[in-house]
């Protein structure tokens, strides 16, 4: 087996990262627009109104909205540990685009951030200690 790049494998997350978000950004967007259009004779409000009424018509709608909201609280829980772990900045604006933009854009696009952050981690030496003074010894008595 030949010997791989040492950082092929954060290559690879980054670009699957990078495909996710984009792929549901598009399809996501894609659906967004069509029910916005389809509902733009109610005006702003009434979109979201109609968005909520339809997001919970029924049992397997509210099924499927519950888990995702489960899922949201629980990723932006994580998103925040990870966050302070690997100094990502702004980790509220990943949260925060979930439900404006769509579950799976935003936390691809943080996890694209975070893997970037891994692999910088690894190609950045660590810092060296300082050298220590030298001790002085004290005269005995």
């Amino acid at each position: 087996m030949p010997p791989t790049e040492p950082w092929a494998d954060d290559r690879f997350l980054c670009r699957m990262y990078a495909v996710f978000a984009a792929i549901g950004t598009l399809v996501m967007g894609t659906l967004a627009v069509a029910f916005v259009l389809r509902h733009a004779e109610d005006g702003p409000i009434g979109v979201m109104d109609d968005f909520l009424r339809d997001a919970t018509h029924n049992l397997a709608s509210c099924f499927v909205y519950a888990d995702l909201a489960l899922i949201w609280a629980a990723l932006g829980a994580y998103q925040i540990i990870e966050a302070r772990r690997w100094r990502i900045r702004h980790v509220w604006a990943y949260i925060v685009g979930a439900p404006a933009l769509a579950l799976i854009a935003s936390f691809s696009i943080f996890m694209y951030v975070r893997q970037r952050r891994i692999a910088a981690a690894r190609t950045t030496p660590a810092p060296q200690p300082a050298p220590a003074a030298p001790a002085v010894k004290e005269p005995q008595r």
